[in-house]
């Protein structure tokens, strides 16, 4: 089946099942339910022969999370894909609704080691070989979130694999799924008087948002003095279950001079069920002008109990940066369905794959069980 058909085909079924026959198109505010699937599910269909590979690789993903196995089809396609990042995302999507088959696509692409030369490479090849090398690492972390502790035989492995690269990968893993000798290697790392070892060893732990690391993640906040490390932290701290243990730091964080350190404490304050934290998302949604500050606020003061303004969604989609849509987004997951059809229908005709994708995410898993 050709990509084109393959997707076509997708769309039909998706449509069939959750939305029927389509209505008559109106302006966002006032199209229906029905018109707003519709859009979503030809937003997707459309992307997943896109010739930018990135997006090709979201559109995978958003059909692996929407749950249909529908999908199946286009995605058993994608694994075929001349790009290794989209068969990855093909394999990850595929897992998610409870097909295997690109499990022996993930394995391929780790195992292709890049052959190493007998004399000095040139800068070419080297970089050859770092992107080769990235898309192994890349492979290496959709297997663990597919099989989790069933990867382990294969992390070990890759422990001793001829790349530096890979090693750490496969170490970061493992902590992730409780190694506890590699998580020590990693929290003991904070306290080099490397900079830049820091910083990496904070990175990797935001990457795997290891339990035990939050005690060390603050201790190196109250000492560090490079923004990069202390946001690293800051992010590492924000994923784990245990940030409540972090909580006067964050809150003193929340006001810090730096932006950024400021944004990053308000956003790991999220999610922790605390009065003096409801207040302070109460202080900052009132009193900010920042508007990716006011939606970490607003999304936080959510999570505590608090009622949200979807105003600050609605803001939040018009400004510049995708990523800050993509915040919006999130926020906008929180409100009723209501609320967000009219701003999830804007998006849907944003100019970035990226955030017209994540909206028809969003409203295929949320409108079609309506």
């Amino acid at each position: 089946m050709s990509m084109k058909r393959a997707a076509l085909s997708l769309l039909f079924l998706f449509a069939s099942a959750a939305y029927g026959a389509p209505a008559e198109a109106q302006p966002a505010e006032r199209q229906s339910l029905r018109e707003v699937g519709k859009k979503a599910l030809e937003t997707v269909a459309l992307h997943v022969k896109d010739r930018d590979s990135e997006v090709r690789a979201k559109a995978a993903e958003v059909l692996g999370q929407a749950g249909n196995k529908a999908a199946a089809g286009i995605l058993e396609a994608m694994l075929q894909d001349r790009d290794k990042y989209v068969r990855i995302a093909a394999a990850r999507a595929l897992w998610e609704l409870g097909i295997s088959t690109g499990l022996k696509t993930v394995y391929a692409i780790i195992n292709d080691v890049p052959a190493r030369g007998t004399v000095v490479n040139s800068p070419l090849v080297e970089l050859k070989m770092i992107s080769q090398n990235k898309i192994r690492e890349n492979a290496l972390e959709a297997l663990v979130y597919m099989r989790r502790e069933k990867a382990t035989d294969v992390l070990y492995k890759l422990k001793n694999d001829d790349y530096g690269a890979i090693r750490d990968a496969a170490a970061r893993e493992l902590a992730g799924l409780g190694g506890s000798e590699e998580l020590e290697q990693f929290t003991g790392a904070l306290s080099s008087e490397d900079e830049a070892v820091r910083y990496q060893s904070a990175t990797a732990l935001a990457k795997i948002c290891a339990a035990g690391a939050v005690r060390s993640l603050t201790e190196l906040l109250g000492a560090e003095k490079a923004v990069r490390v202390r946001v690293a932290a800051l992010e590492a701290i924000g994923c784990s279950a245990e940030k409540k243990n972090s909580l006067a730091e964050l809150m003193k964080l929340s006001e810090d001079a730096n932006p950024t350190i400021k944004f990053k404490a308000v956003a790991a304050l999220g999610g922790i069920k605390d009065e003096k934290v409801k207040a302070r998302f109460e202080a900052i949604s009132a009193e900010t002008t920042d508007i990716r500050l006011k939606l970490a606020a607003q999304k936080g003061l959510i999570l505590s109990g608090g009622k949200g303004d979807v105003r600050a969604a609605q803001s939040g989609l018009d400004a510049i940066s995708p990523e800050v849509r993509l915040e919006a987004l999130d926020l906008l997951a929180h409100f009723s369905l209501e609320e967000s059809r009219g701003p999830l229908a804007k998006a849907l005709e944003d100019e970035n794959p990226k955030v017209k994708l994540t909206a028809a995410l969003q409203i295929i898993k949320r409108f079609s069980l309506k």
